[in-house]
């Protein structure tokens, strides 16, 4: 089943977790684990990822891990708040976090204030504190709202923790840039990721594969990574993918702004099914100036270094 995977169409329950997952589309094959909300709030206010407020937008990070080893103290979980201004003027916000899990989440900082150009975005880094004593296997969801302080207008979006055991991901930086191409009608530009998986476990580990699923307007090749024997206390420093943005998912124009996640599961069983998700990684798409045909020498401006460069070449024959 190797190959890209994008494209989310369908959602299915599955056990383990008050999740619905939804699964990425490849060919004939399915795989489920994206875009899941709280259960018993299907519908309501509560999805995940991008949220819009005219052409203001708020992203958090999907799904992180908080306590990585069973019966741990209080632990923590880095996050990240996006926040993007695509309207033409200047904005100031005013953004929170808060706990509606009621795990007993917290947060440092917990509120914040920010400004931004028109088309701007920045990311904010957070920590999520966890309560003593997560249940493993727990989650824990929490929401970030987001207050345009000219007009009072609120945008949420939301993320959550996990109590995971056995392995520990560490993707490289909070969020990736790829490129979204101005021209569609080309390939869009791909963006390494590399990864590194830990196990944290007692016991040594073979036959598990780490699953890579793209969330939103993005696609990832490979999609499967097969991962060599894991001693107990190792790592792999090595696992590499590419994501890029999915063309083919766009009816009209690419966008200004685009907000999405990967996430990080694991077949830990062998069996060609991903059962553990063990975090997410942000993505940003970042759009590309649009071609401009008469600028021959690449510096942005059509000017008579172009035209020099025209007429030295005029007359020569192509092979």
């Amino acid at each position: 089943m190797m190959g890209v995977w994008s494209s989310f169409r369908l959602g299915i329950v599955i056990p383990g977790g008050d999740r619905l997952y939804t699964p990425w589309i490849k060919g004939n094959h399915a795989m489920i684990g994206i875009h899941f909300f709280a259960a018993g709030a299907l519908g309501a206010a509560s999805l995940a990822g991008p949220a819009g407020m005219g052409t203001n937008t708020c992203h958090l990070t999907w799904d992180k891990q908080c306590c990585p080893v069973p019966g741990c103290a209080t632990s923590i979980a880095p996050g990240v708040l996006t926040i993007c201004n695509g309207k033409d003027v200047g904005a100031e916000y005013n953004w929170t976090l808060t706990d509606i899990s009621g795990m007993g989440l917290s947060f440092m900082p917990s509120s914040g204030f920010t400004g931004l150009n028109p088309g701007e975005c920045i990311d904010l880094p957070f920590t999520v504190i966890c309560p003593p004593n997560f249940p493993l296997g727990s989650v824990a969801d929490y929401e970030a709202r987001v207050t345009k302080v000219s007009t009072g207008e609120t945008i949420s979006c939301f993320g959550n923790v996990r109590n995971m055991s056995d392995f520990k991901i560490d993707p490289p930086v909070p969020v990736v840039p790829v490129a979204v191409p101005a021209d569609i009608s080309v390939p869009a530009p791909r963006t390494e990721v590399r990864l590194s998986v830990s196990n944290i476990g007692s016991s040594g580990k073979d036959g598990v594969s780490l699953y890579v699923v793209p969330m939103g307007q993005f696609a990832v090749d490979p999609p499967v990574l097969p991962l060599p024997p894991i001693a107990a206390g190792a790592s792999i420093s090595d696992c590499r993918y590419e994501v890029f943005f999915d063309i083919s998912l766009l009816r009209g124009a690419p966008p200004q702004q685009t907000m999405g996640d990967v996430l990080y599961m694991l077949d830990t069983t062998g069996d060609g099914v991903a059962d553990t998700v063990i975090g997410s990684q942000t993505v940003r798409g970042v759009p590309q100036a649009a071609p401009c045909p008469g600028d021959l020498n690449g510096d942005g401006v059509v000017d008579t270094a172009d035209l020099g460069i025209l007429l030295g070449a005029f007359g020569t024959l192509c092979p």
